[in-house]
């Protein structure tokens, strides 16, 4: 569906069931050209939401292997299978192979490229190549895998881009009023493809139009990437260890989930969290922003939001209870939506590191969107 209208005549290869017929129908309306290998049930990916790990049904190890599919272009775009696999023989190619589990090289299969490029998440590099530091992991895959380009992408920090010629550009993430994390992988894989595999744009300037295209589906969930549209999207700043206090409610199982969800997920951003609630050392650290669970907040908590508020830290709220009053009257950022909550935390507290220790965003790219 993103390619559709950056690449009209797209052609669609997939395994699928006859419960996936409605989505094939789908992209055939808007003129993809599907070819699908039939495969017995569906595969369900049900999320408690969109940060948490999916459950999947049936499971993996459940799933009978298919043969692979065999494709032939001048530019292809190739994601990993949980029940099969492809064999690509492309002029250009993308291989984003959606798993940290085990991922196997583009040409392992016998898939053959004039060029490569590789879009990986940190989880999936490391596990690649065997490397916790993601630059070396990245030049040492370029020469491994025999790949051109190497994308890695970084969450709320944006995405870093690696040449053969030992370059590296560093692509921002973009804001969005919300953000809906399940696709944006996808989203980015299919318009870093259009541009860099069939338009032959430079990689960091596709991969900042991928960028700014996730920030755009994140908010509006369309599939629409006009040039006007992405030239205006903004850079976020996010910095790595930035250290952010979570200010929640702690008397019910729910309410401490909430809370644990919030920690984890902002350490799974590279954030450093604390919990003046629960830890007694945490008031005495200094954070970079508060993030606020509007959910039966104590006296003690209302009164460090005003204090943190006073300082000017910038206060995300979380308040999903729309019928209910709000127990913030002015904030930084709201919102009703925990995905959305937990990105606007991390760039709010990028954005104050930036603006009050002079912390500098590193070699940013920007480019001109309409060419």
């Amino acid at each position: 569906m993103a390619m559709t209208e950056l690449s009209p005549g797209s052609e669609f290869y997939t395994y699928a069931s006859p419960a996936d017929d409605a989505a094939i129908h789908a992209l055939r309306s808007k003129g993809v050209i599907a070819t699908t290998v039939a495969r017995s049930s569906s595969i369900v990916f049900a999320y408690f939401h969109p940060l948490s790990s999916p459950h999947i049904e049936p499971p993996r190890d459940a799933l009978a292997r298919l043969p692979a599919l065999e494709v032939t272009g001048e530019a292809v775009l190739r994601f990993g299978f949980l029940e099969g696999d492809a064999i690509v023989t492309a002029g250009r190619a993308v291989y984003d192979p959606q798993t940290w589990r085990n991922p196997e090289l583009f040409s392992a299969n016998g898939s053959t490229a004039g060029e490569l490029a590789l879009v990986l998440n940190e989880l999936e590099i490391r596990e690649v190549a065997g490397m916790d530091n993601p630059d070396k992991a990245a030049l040492h895959l370029i020469k491994e895998a025999g790949a051109q380009v190497i994308v890695i992408k970084k969450g709320a920090c944006g995405a870093s881009v690696y040449d053969a010629a030992g370059n590296i550009f560093h692509v921002p993430a973009y804001y969005s009023r919300k953000v809906f994390k399940i696709g944006t992988g996808d989203i980015f894989s299919a318009v870093f493809a259009a541009y860099w595999a069939e338009r032959k744009l430079p990689a960091a300037k596709a991969a900042d139009l991928a960028s700014r295209s996730v920030s755009l589906y994140c908010e509006t969930r369309t599939f629409a990437f006009d040039p006007l549209s992405l030239s205006q999207r903004k850079p976020v700043a996010a910095k790595l260890g930035a250290r952010i206090s979570i200010e929640g409610g702690t008397e019910s199982i729910g309410q401490r989930y909430a809370l644990e969800e919030a920690r984890f997920a902002l350490r799974e951003l590279g954030m450093e969290v604390m919990y003046p609630e629960m830890e007694q050392t945490a008031g005495s650290l200094s954070a970079d922003a508060t993030l606020v669970i509007d959910d039966g907040l104590s006296p003690q908590a209302l009164i460090r939001i005003q204090n943190d508020q006073a300082l000017g830290r910038p206060i995300v709220l979380l308040h999903e209870r729309s019928s209910t009053t709000s127990s913030l009257a002015t904030v930084f950022e709201a919102t009703d939506d925990f995905t959305s909550a937990i990105y606007l935390a991390a760039w709010a507290a990028g954005e104050n590191i930036a603006h009050n220790k002079k912390w500098h965003r590193p070699g940013y790219v920007q480019w001109n969107v309409t060419s």
